[in-house]
């Protein structure tokens, strides 16, 4: 039997439920087993959250203490799930179908680094009060003039399935660190390691209400969004749900951070190799079974380079191991349910009926039959085609013949409602730095094959150049956001931080 993680709600420094609640059951992805429950959240509850969140707030001593005093807080977090390490790591693996390699590299214990980090820039970088100086030709009476930097309020957090763990930090340990309280609704598919996040600031004597862990469907989210108590909402998921978001926060004006959707271009330029463009195969789209925002699931690659392409597929599919994502040699695990694989499967189909050529894939894994399995796949088509202009969040690949030309490839790269990712990659770095900055995304990587000596060496499987070029955002740790109906706001460093304060102008005499 499977191991349980069995939560109750976190509110206001308890763990609590009550029996009009209905349970919810958390199952593995790769396997079909029930591994928890948690309670289902009501609209109710979300408001005695979101009270519990406002009270700690506006009564203190959260947002009043000193950086010093919160960073210390944040820190014992960390000690506390560092000192947790290997249950977290077994329980993201069973609850999302992460890979060993995925979940060591991007999950969990690097994602648990947000809390220190956030503690040292508050304590160290963080520029909570401005001097303005001497008011020239200002009001009368008025001498000197101060800007400060305080917490917006109560921030409300909505997660999705993806990389639950590391998105619930990403969106927890900046908040708390300025001052904020947080009521957090992670998806209902993955909620279990919320929890831990909840245990760890309890056993860290984080006050009560400061952070708040609830679930919920539809209208759990349209409260936390719409109710006037709350502050600011953050939220990573799709584009759709963002637009409900806004529609949602904007009758109280609240602040939102939205990191949205993505199609994301790898653009290899005309000068490349034959060589490495036998070495991409499916690029970034194994890692966590394409389901991440930022991966490069459209690959604009010369014409002349498309025979040097196909001929190193078939090492990338031989190289791409299906299976337990306990396995340390497995590279693609399942996709997290039933309802993503159809979704998956209708797109690669919606190709198909376009006119795209599918090289490989597009298919259940025959040998497979308990999880959510898909196989890698590869379809060659134009930018025109949904497959092309819709996020998959699936293990597939749109590859786009063009003519080589960096204004056509720049061209069709822009070509996208989206802009989050995306990458460069030319013989030498400075073209490919020259063409990414014409291209409007939040985040791009530019790399110069002549001048990477691993460069042509890869598996084509997602562990060479296809993998390293493909980056799903942890790298990109500074300012993670995009451009266009791909969010508003960015996330991590000093920028992530910022967003969730107000600056505040104060004048003396």
């Amino acid at each position: 039997m499977a191991k349980q993680w069995d939560f109750d709600l976190f509110i206001n420094g308890e763990w609590v439920t009550d029996d009009e609640l209905a349970p919810i059951e958390v199952i593995n992805p790769a396997n079909e087993e029930v591994i928890g429950h948690v309670p289902e959240a009501t609209v109710k509850t979300a408001k005695r959250a979101i009270e519990a969140a406002r009270h700690a707030f506006d009564h203190g001593p959260w947002p009043w203490m000193k950086p010093a005093e919160r960073a210390g807080y944040l820190v014992r977090m960390a000690e506390i799930l560092e000192s947790r390490a290997d249950e977290l790591r077994e329980l993201i693996v069973a609850e999302t179908g992460t890979t060993s390699f995925a979940t060591d590299m991007i999950q969990g214990y690097g994602a648990i680094g947000m809390l220190r980090s956030n503690a040292m820039q508050i304590q160290h970088e963080m520029q909570w009060m401005e001097p303005v100086g001497m008011i020239q030709g200002g009001t009368v009476g008025v001498t000197g003039q101060a800007l400060f930097r305080e917490p917006i309020g109560v921030v409300a957090a909505i997660t999705p399935f993806n990389f639950p763990f590391m998105l619930n930090m990403v969106k927890v340990a900046p908040a708390l660190a300025v001052g904020c309280t947080v009521v957090l609704k992670p998806h209902s598919w993955t909620p279990l390691d919320a929890m831990l996040i909840a245990r760890a600031a309890q056993e860290a004597g984080i006050p009560a209400g400061v952070i708040n862990v609830i679930t919920g469907a539809g209208e759990v989210g349209d409260e936390l969004t719409s109710n006037p108590m709350v502050d600011m909402v953050t939220f990573t998921g799709s584009t759709a749900t963002g637009r409900r978001i806004m529609a949602s926060s904007a009758p109280t004006l609240k602040r939102v951070q939205l990191e949205l959707g993505g199609k994301s271009a790898q653009v290899i330029l005309g000068d490349v190799p034959e060589s490495y463009a036998r070495t991409i195969g499916f690029g970034g789209v194994l890692t966590h079974c394409g389901q991440g925002c930022a991966i490069q699931t459209r690959l604009l690659l010369p014409v002349h380079l498309m025979d040097a392409y196909r001929s190193g597929v078939a090492d990338a599919v031989a190289a791409a191991k299906i299976g337990d994502p306990n396995d340390p040699s497995t590279v693609l695990g399942p996709l997290i349910r039933e309802l993503q694989r159809s979704r998956v499967e209708a797109l690669v189909q919606s190709g198909i009926e376009q006119g795209a050529e599918l090289v490989t894939g597009g298919k259940r894994p025959a040998h497979m039959t308990k999880g959510f399995f898909y196989e890698p796949t590869i379809l060659i088509g134009d930018n025109s085609m949904r497959i092309a202009q819709e996020e998959i969040f699936g293990p597939v690949m749109t590859v786009i013949p063009y003519s080589g030309n960096d204004d056509d490839a720049v061209r069709i790269a822009n070509d996208s409602i989206y802009g989050l990712g995306g990458g460069v990659i030319a013989n030498h770095t400075g073209r490919a730095f020259n063409v990414a900055r014409q291209i409007r995304t939040g985040m791009l990587g530019a790399q110069g094959v002549a001048s990477d000596p691993q460069a042509g060496t890869g598996t084509g499987a997602g562990q060479g150049p296809g993998w390293g070029s493909t980056p799903s955002g942890i790298g990109q740790a500074g300012a993670f956001g995009g451009f266009k109906q791909s969010g508003l706001g960015r996330e991590w460093g000093h920028h992530g931080l910022e967003d969730f304060t107000e600056i505040k102008s104060i004048s003396w005499s």
